[in-house]
C-alpha cells in the first residue's frame, strides 16, 4: 500500500501537498487533512487514495468553474467542455474524472448556475443589442452552445420580424455610407450579400432593402 511520506503546508497556509512514497501526488485543503487526521507514516488502500484525489481535484475544478461563470452566463456544453479541458491537463483518471464532472454539473444545477433556457435568452439578448444577427445566425449560434432544439425554438420566438427588421435597417445605413457610389444593382447586391451574411431571411432582406432604397 502506498504510504504517505511527506505533508508539506503551503505559504498561504490553507493548501497540502501530499507526496506518497517520496513522490508528489496531489494537493488538499488543510482543513482536509485536519478532518481526516492524515499524517506522514500513514499507510493508503488504493480506494483511500482515489477518494482523496476525488477530493482535491474536486474543490480545485469546482472553485475554478465558479471564476469561469463570473465572467458570463455558460452553457451546460460550455462548462463540460471546459472541465474536460481541465481534466486533461491534470492528467485526472478518466473514472475520477467523469465523477467529478457528474458531481460538479448536479451541484451548479442546484444552485441554478446551469439553465440553457435562460442562457439562450441571454445570448439573444446580447446579439441583438451589441451584434445584431438574423435568426438563422443565432439558432447556429446556439446549436453551436449545446442548446438543444426545443429550447433554440422557445428562445427564438420571443424575437419578432418588426423587430429583426429594425435591426437589419440599422445595419443597412450604416453600410450605404459606404456604398452611396454604387449603382443600385450593384448597391442592391451588396447590402443583400451583407444581411445574408448576418443569418437575416431572405424575404426580409428583400423587403428591407426595398423599403429603404425607396426612400433614398
Amino acid at each position: 500500500m502506498p504510504q504517505i511520506t511527506l505533508l508539506k503546508i503551503l505559504k498561504n497556509r490553507k493548501r497540502v501537498n501530499l507526496y506518497l512514497d517520496h513522490r508528489f501526488a496531489f494537493g488538499l485543503s488543510l482543513d482536509e487533512v485536519t478532518r481526516l487526521g492524515l499524517k506522514a507514516g500513514q499507510e493508503l488502500k488504493d480506494k483511500e487514495v482515489e477518494d482523496l484525489l476525488f477530493s482535491s481535484q474536486f474543490e480545485k475544478l469546482y472553485f475554478k468553474t465558479l471564476n469561469f461563470l463570473s465572467y458570463r452566463p455558460r452553457s451546460k456544453k460550455e462548462i463540460t467542455d471546459y472541465l474536460k479541458r481541465n481534466f486533461y491537463k491534470t492528467n485526472t483518471p478518466a473514472k475520477v474524472g467523469k465523477s467529478i464532472q457528474s458531481k460538479i454539473l448536479k451541484k451548479l444545477k442546484k444552485l441554478k448556475l446551469i439553465d440553457d433556457l435562460s442562457f439562450a435568452k441571454w445570448w439573444l439578448d446580447q446579439r441583438l443589442n451589441f451584434r445584431p444577427r438574423g435568426k438563422r445566425l443565432l439558432r447556429t449560434e446556439l446549436i453551436q452552445k449545446g442548446i438543444e432544439k426545443e429550447i433554440i425554438d422557445e428562445s427564438l420566438l420571443t424575437i419578432n420580424n418588426q423587430q429583426l427588421a429594425i435591426l437589419a435597417g440599422k445595419i443597412i445605413d450604416k453600410k450605404m455610407k459606404s456604398y452611396k457610389k454604387l449603382p443600385e444593382l450593384k448597391l442592391r447586391q451588396k447590402l443583400f450579400s451583407h444581411l445574408a451574411r448576418r443569418g437575416f431571411d431572405f424575404s426580409l432582406i428583400k423587403k428591407v432593402i426595398d423599403e429603404k432604397l425607396e426612400k433614398s
